[in-house]
């Protein structure tokens, strides 16, 4: 598979792929995001 094949729309099969891949990127995006407000929402323990 070629980038110019991966981006073709043509086909159902691409665009589902395509639409899975988005979808894993955009849930790992906001658990990157939840982790890293909760990541500087942690006070010192040692003050």
């Amino acid at each position: 598979m070629t980038w110019s094949t991966f981006f073709n729309l043509s086909t159902i099969e691409h665009r589902h792929l395509l639409a899975a891949y988005a979808t894993v990127l955009i849930i790992q995006g906001g658990y990157f995001l939840l982790v890293l407000r909760a990541w500087l929402r942690t006070k010192d323990p040692r003050k």
